[in-house]
């Protein structure tokens, strides 16, 4: 009897062990990045930052700012896209009705007003820098271009649905590479696809699977050109920030 009970366990341990390697082996180029592992460090007066990926084009960081404390295009930065992620900014020339707080959107450049944004509280802000538009892939500068195009203000934007269980709010972009917000319903799911581009994603709410990776609130994920996400679900909902290139698939 213990034989016979044995062996479908030793060929489930098998499976599951196979399961652990194959995935390990597909998102070993991956970068992930826990809340757990942050490390913030002060950059300016009231203002500390995680950084979360740099290359010779871009880099990407999540900025803790104390209220009061000003937020400026950094030095040598060409242009930015900034997310409020908990908190409010305002800046000088808006009415005071038109702070912006959690999940409002702006992209920014040094052409374009307001120049500088203030914390009215204790703010958390995820910004994706541009260093050298001379080193992106031809889609991703094209991106830029419209992101420089539409900078300034925070505009209104809306949830549209995207497929069963799955709603988005594109921020900036078109069809084939965007920045936007994605929420799952509790089973939502997305069928697998691939990257053209690296892809940036930082979840706001909630938890999801990237293939057997389990990302939390504040977790960060890059995901390389070339490679790809298999079995992308949430089981309880989650709320995501996006920016990289629309697999086709998941234009169906």
């Amino acid at each position: 009897m213990a034989t016979l009970l044995s062996q479908p366990g030793q060929a489930v341990k098998a499976r599951l062990l196979q399961r652990a390697q194959a995935s390990s082996l597909r998102h070993q180029a991956y970068l992930t990045l826990r809340r757990e592992q942050y490390r913030w460090q002060p950059t300016a007066p009231g203002i500390r930052q995680q950084p979360l990926r740099q290359d010779d084009a871009v880099s990407v960081s999540l900025l803790q700012l104390d209220a009061g404390a000003v937020l400026a295009l950094p030095d040598g930065a060409q242009a930015a896209e900034l997310l409020v992620v908990q908190g409010e900014l305002h800046a000088p020339g808006l009415h005071a009705g038109d702070r912006v707080g959690p999940q409002a959107y702006l992209t920014w450049c040094a052409s374009a007003a307001p120049s500088r944004w203030r914390a009215a509280e204790t703010t958390l802000a995820y910004v994706r820098v541009l260093r050298d538009e001379q080193a992106l892939p031809p889609l991703e500068a094209r991106w830029w271009q419209m992101a420089v195009q539409q900078a300034g203000a925070p505009r209104q934007r809306r949830w549209l649905p995207s497929r069963a269980g799955v709603r988005v709010m594109p921020l900036c972009g078109d069809a084939e590479v965007v920045s936007m917000l994605v929420h799952f319903e509790p089973g939502g799911t997305v069928p697998d696809h691939h990257h053209a581009l690296d892809e940036d994603c930082l979840v706001l709410d909630g938890d999801m699977f990237l293939g057997d990776i389990l990302l939390r609130p504040l977790d960060y994920q890059l995901a390389p050109a070339g490679g790809g996400h298999f079995g992308e679900m949430s089981e309880g909902g989650v709320t995501f920030f996006f920016h990289g290139a629309v697999d086709p698939v998941l234009r169906a």
